[in-house]
């Protein structure tokens, strides 16, 4: 907790109930930089990040996770609402750090096939194609 912080928004007069990143947040500040920020990682889920973009997304949801629920289990007094918001910002940020990791650990895979070392049989390769929704191979 932040006892005597204050919120890092401007004009906010509300006291701090955690950080992230380098600043400190108050409840309603803290769920809107979470969302906006699992809204900017949930739109560069499909984009081709490189390895080490994709750890350094895994470690930002990590720690918004990690803050979501120090937020929750501190002595805060929180309504069902808040419990709610956090309780969708730790789901959400499960889902993309599921997402994130399964491509982190399949881009090596993706990088060899690539440049073509992983690819032995061209051929078999080549997709199937359907005419009147009946397979012609």
């Amino acid at each position: 907790m932040f006892v005597g912080a204050a919120c890092s928004r401007a004009d906010c007069p509300k006291r701090a109930v955690t950080s992230l990143g380098e600043r400190d947040f108050c409840f309603d500040h803290f769920c809107i930089c979470c969302y906006e920020l699992l809204e900017r990682g949930h739109r560069g889920a499909d984009l081709s990040n490189s390895v080490e973009e994709l750890s350094a997304e895994l470690s930002a949801l990590d720690e918004l996770a990690r803050r979501a629920l120090e937020v929750s289990f501190s002595r805060l007094t929180l309504n069902n609402l808040d419990r709610a918001r956090l309780l969708d910002i730790l789901l959400w940020a499960g889902e993309l750090t599921s997402m994130f990791y399964q491509r982190r650990t399949a881009a090596p895979a993706l990088e060899r096939l690539e440049a073509g070392t992983g690819a032995r049989n061209t051929k078999s390769a080549q997709p199937t194609r359907l005419s009147s929704g009946y397979n012609t191979r």
